[in-house]
């Protein structure tokens, strides 16, 4: 295996050429309140050019993102009737946004969180239909099934094509169905994000972040005083790459991207602020850790959490997802994105953490896990565990929980065998 990882980094070395890779990805429209919506709520039924960029919806009620009834994290909340056994069934939105060439656009990537059937319209034509039948579709069409639980909280993501678009003034229009008059939710979210191109929908491999990447991808191991710059992406150990660079995986792509992702650098503020740089090493990794802790907690007992992000990793399979929009498209993290967070975090708080993947059990159960560990001036290491909220210090001769922490070949990790800084 060790000969296989070091034809890979031969590889990796030698087919990626330096690339200066523009990200060309435009949000057009945001997630919750950065966006507003118009939207119509009285049961009434709409003549069939309300999905049209010319149809008047001026005198029609307008409220920021997420928009529904009878769920958490609501900015707008619509009404439903005046019978709460007999809701009506549809509920109808829009929202105009300004394209300055759409000549230049050639996919669109929309994440679209909705309980429990939607229909949405580009410029009065049909682009995405989801969880509702075939043929024509009237204010009184009920959804297949009722969303609930975690399947209600993700955010499905859908690629078309960027032909309706025109330059100028572009309206979506969404319609969302529930499946029966006694629902007792409603919930709509959409992101719009617009590329140039195929190839911008694939991450590729750029040189500053080269290292961290090559290191993780071949070694499973990020040293300490290797930092995760933008441009850096991790699909798992079962991650691969073509000539050009563009990485496949049958997971998502965790993507570091600071210019990008407002999320991240909400969590990078926090992290380089005087309240923490203030702190001593340990005690300011254990507020980084209750931090990512706090933001990537579906439930406070984590019981949904792994079939939260195996719904995601269904979802988003070998598609980029950008590292602060983990927790938002899910609700949750598991320790893949939770120790590359905590890694980011702690770069930008001064402290010397490494990013490490193996695994976790013993030689009757063991499952693929991602760690870290903090590494103090006195020579002593903290293995720092955010998923298991767990921080041990490390010794020589290791101890019945660290020595459950494996490598990929399933070796421990800690105690007599212990990895050095070069070599995992």
């Amino acid at each position: 295996m060790r000969r296989i990882q070091f034809i890979g980094l031969l590889l990796l070395i030698g087919f990626f050429q330096p690339i200066s890779q523009a990200v060309a990805e435009t949000t057009l429209i945001n997630f919750g309140k950065q966006s507003e919506w118009k939207y119509q709520d009285n049961g009434k039924a709409l003549p069939l050019d309300w999905v049209q960029p010319t149809f008047e919806d001026a005198k029609w009620p307008t409220g920021p993102a997420p928009l529904g009834y009878g769920d958490t994290g609501l900015n707008t909340t619509v009404r439903f009737g005046d019978d709460s056994q007999k809701k009506q069934i549809t509920t109808y939105f829009r929202r105009a946004f300004q394209i300055e060439d759409a000549t230049k656009l050639k996919k669109l990537v929309l994440l679209i969180r909705s309980d429990d059937g939607i229909v949405v319209y580009l410029n009065g034509k049909e682009i995405i239909r989801n969880n509702l039948p075939a043929g024509q579709v009237t204010a009184e069409t009920t959804a297949i099934e009722a969303l609930g639980r975690v399947v209600e909280r993700i955010y499905q993501r859908f690629t078309v094509s960027a032909d309706n678009l025109v330059s100028g003034t572009n309206v979506i229009a969404v319609e969302v169905h529930q499946a029966n008059p006694r629902s007792t939710d409603l919930f709509l979210d959409l992101v719009l994000r617009s590329y140039q191109d195929e190839i911008e929908l694939r991450p590729t491999l750029t040189p500053k972040a080269k290292p961290a990447t090559v290191a993780y991808y071949s070694q499973h191991y990020v040293a300490p005083k290797l930092k995760i710059v933008d441009g850096y992406f991790d699909g798992g150990r079962g991650m691969q790459f073509d000539a050009e660079g563009h990485a496949r995986s049958r997971r998502e792509l965790l993507i570091v991207d600071r210019s990008r992702d407002e999320t991240l650098r909400k969590y990078l503020e926090f992290a380089g602020s005087d309240e923490i740089k203030e702190l001593e090493p340990s005690k300011r990794a254990s507020r980084l850790a209750k931090y990512i802790d706090q933001n990537m907690t579906l439930e406070k007992n984590d019981f949904f959490t792994q079939k939260a992000v195996f719904l995601m990793t269904r979802e988003y399979g070998n598609e980029g997802v950008l590292i602060g929009d983990v927790s938002r498209i899910c609700g949750a993290g598991v320790c893949r994105h939770r120790a590359l967070l905590f890694k980011i975090l702690a770069d930008e708080a001064g402290l010397d953490v490494a990013l490490v993947r193996g695994d976790y059990g013993d030689a009757q159960r063991r499952e693929g896990h991602a760690w870290n560990e903090l590494h103090l001036k006195d020579g002593r290491r903290i293995l720092i565990d955010v998923m298991q909220r767990r921080f041990e210090l490390l010794t020589p001769e290791g101890s019945e929980v660290s020595r459950r922490y494996l490598t990929v070949d399933n070796k421990p990790w800690y105690g007599k065998q212990e990895p050095s800084d070069q070599k995992p």
